[in-house]
């Protein structure tokens, strides 16, 4: 038990520290998981560039015990669905273990009354997925699971038996694959996922054929599903997907109710798995909402939860 916290704002001359003590919590729960990138380990200067420009804004802050840093906190702010919001990805945050609850409900609490005097009730963040302790916590203070983000890595092409013809969209299919992008709304917008989807205009849609890799399944001359995966281009600090991954992301996979539960989603992703396989791909992201309860189901079988994010909205009456 730690006999006193102290928090102030994060120095120039703290980010070493705070560096290490992610490097720490990130090998305690993601290293030993050979479909989760090992880059962040090694490679610190995107996280270090990070924390960087937050001191600089001066929206970071470390809790401090006998002169040393045991943790430290920091967030992006921008409007989500039309509200003032927070967002601390999961390299914005970091505590020993030894003090992780103290060190964790300090740090909420002094930067979360900045928050809500600023009138941003809508609090996000992302964690490691099997850091239970800090799960249970953020449980405990009203945050509910939103999203899961999930790697696989390919070591071997699939090789799935196909009862459907998967084609690679061509700029020709471009009704067709609209048509599915729009079903695909109408169920995000269903119960219990209640979600808005943004529109794809049909040029729109064109442009993702000639920049991804669509692959649509057709039940003889019927589109059935499809799915889409990007090529990344980079190391992304927020998904912490590495340079030259599989990401499958945009407007991400769906198929129509009537053909779930028959194999085909097995079947798009083994064609992924082998496109990857061939393109010597070493991982493939897929993010989902946990209420997507067709998804949550079918990608915990392909791929491994890395982070989890979570979400609370704070009543918007408590200065009344």
């Amino acid at each position: 038990m730690i006999n006193k916290l102290i928090t102030s704002k994060m120095q120039e001359s703290d980010i070493n520290q705070a560096v290490s003590i992610w490097v720490e919590q990130y090998k305690r729960y993601c290293a030993n998981d050979e479909s989760f990138p090992s880059y962040w380990v090694n490679n610190t200067i995107e996280i270090e560039g990070f924390l960087r420009s937050k001191v600089k804004d001066e929206t970071a802050i470390v809790a401090m015990a006998d002169n040393k840093i045991v943790g430290y906190m920091t967030y992006d702010e921008f409007p989500f669905n039309g509200e003032k919001s927070v967002f601390c990805p999961a390299i914005a945050h970091a505590a020993v273990d030894e003090y992780k609850e103290e060190v964790y409900l300090t740090l909420y609490k002094s930067i979360s009354k900045d928050w809500t005097d600023r009138n941003i009730f809508n609090h996000m963040w992302t964690i490691n997925y099997n850091d239970t302790k800090l799960r249970s916590i953020l449980y405990d203070l009203g945050f509910g699971s939103y999203v899961i983000d999930s790697f696989a890595s390919v070591n071997t092409a699939l090789h799935n038996s196909y009862k459907h013809t998967i084609k690679r969209a061509e700029l020709l299919d471009a009704d067709i694959l609209f048509d599915l992008v729009e079903e695909s709304r109408e169920y995000y917008r269903s119960a219990p996922l209640f979600l808005r989807r943004d529109p794809y205009s049909k040029e729109e849609i064109s442009e993702v054929i000639q920049n991804g890799n669509v692959f649509i399944a057709f039940d003889r001359d019927i589109a059935i599903g499809f799915i889409n995966v990007n090529i990344s281009q980079g190391n992304n600090i927020i998904d912490l997907s590495v340079c030259n991954s599989g990401l499958i992301d945009e407007i991400g996979a769906y198929i129509k109710p009537e053909y779930r539960g028959k194999g085909l989603g097995k079947e798009l992703l083994s064609t992924v798995f082998d496109y990857c396989y061939e393109k010597d791909i070493k991982f493939i992201h897929v993010d989902f909402e946990t209420a997507n309860l067709y998804a949550n189901k079918f990608w915990r079988k392909y791929f491994n939860p890395m982070l989890l994010s979570v979400r609370r909205t704070i009543n918007k009456n408590i200065y009344d």
